[in-house]
């Protein structure tokens, strides 16, 4: 949940001045905490199949970019999520690749190839064979004939599509957590809450109440809690999620806020049901 801090309006003040560790744009997904010792347990290494992976080798489609290639249900990636945290201990290496250091997975008599990947934390199920004839030389020479036509290794494709899951992820939580602090405010009318969103985007909700009508008052920065710009587009589709929210509502633009200037930074919408 967002770190909220409930407000009395005339004590609020400019309270983001400080800088706070947040996500910048797209969030870089796990930055790996092992370096290069190749042994070092990393809780947070993320298990995922390559695209040519998931499609030739486990016969799969391609899934909507709501779902993460990584939580598929499948007995290959069952068993990669069980080993990423540790990989590549306890595998041994495919040594029919020489450059880049991968390894065996094995999975009844099927055999697959990872890959861990260091600068994103993520172990890449590479490929996946079932062997022939009783023998496992089948599979790492198929292997390494992929490596050789440079199909084997995580491609352009991958990453992109990992950072577009991420972004799908970052703005269903943003929507998410905005909800929860207007829906908040509500129960707790005339007191101004503020968060930043996915500790990433300073938000503040005030609710009134007067002859019926509540005011429902919601400002989002257009800088990040750790300074940077947050795109116009971002707040667009929060404020529009806002308005879905409150479909009884009318929203218009406002340029100020009803107990103190609004900060220039912030882009301000007002609700009326």
């Amino acid at each position: 949940m967002p770190r909220r801090h409930a407000r009395e309006a005339d004590r609020l003040g400019d309270s983001r001045g400080g800088t706070r560790p947040g996500v910048s744009g797209l969030p870089t997904q796990g930055l790996s905490s092992a370096g290069t010792i190749p042994d070092a347990l990393s809780m947070n290494r993320r298990a995922r199949p390559t695209l040519r992976c998931l499609t030739e080798d486990l016969g799969l489609d391609v899934p909507g970019l709501g779902v993460d290639l990584g939580e598929i249900d499948h007995p290959w990636l069952d068993e990669l999520r069980r080993i990423a945290p540790r990989s590549p201990q306890g595998q041994k290496r495919i040594l029919a690749i020489a450059q880049p250091l991968v390894y065996r997975l094995r999975v009844s008599s099927a055999r697959g190839a990872t890959w861990v990947d260091e600068e994103h934390d993520i172990v890449w199920l590479c490929a996946a064979h079932r062997r022939e004839q009783g023998s496992d030389d089948d599979a790492y020479a198929w292997f390494a004939d992929l490596h050789a036509n440079g199909q084997l290794l995580a491609s352009e494709d991958d990453r992109l599509r990992d950072r577009a899951e991420a972004a799908i992820r970052l703005q269903r939580g943003l929507n998410a957590e905005l909800l929860h602090l207007v829906d908040e405010a509500l129960s707790r009318k005339r007191t101004e809450l503020a968060a930043d969103l996915g500790e990433y985007l300073p938000c503040r909700v005030l609710v009134l109440a007067s002859g019926g009508v509540e005011e429902i008052w919601c400002a989002l920065s257009s800088r990040a809690a750790d300074g940077t710009h947050v795109h116009d587009r971002l707040r667009d589709i929060l404020f529009a999620t806002l308005e879905s929210h409150f479909s009884d509502a009318v929203f218009e633009v406002r340029h100020d806020w009803p107990t103190r200037e609004a900060g220039w930074w912030e882009v301000v919408r007002l609700g009326l049901r």
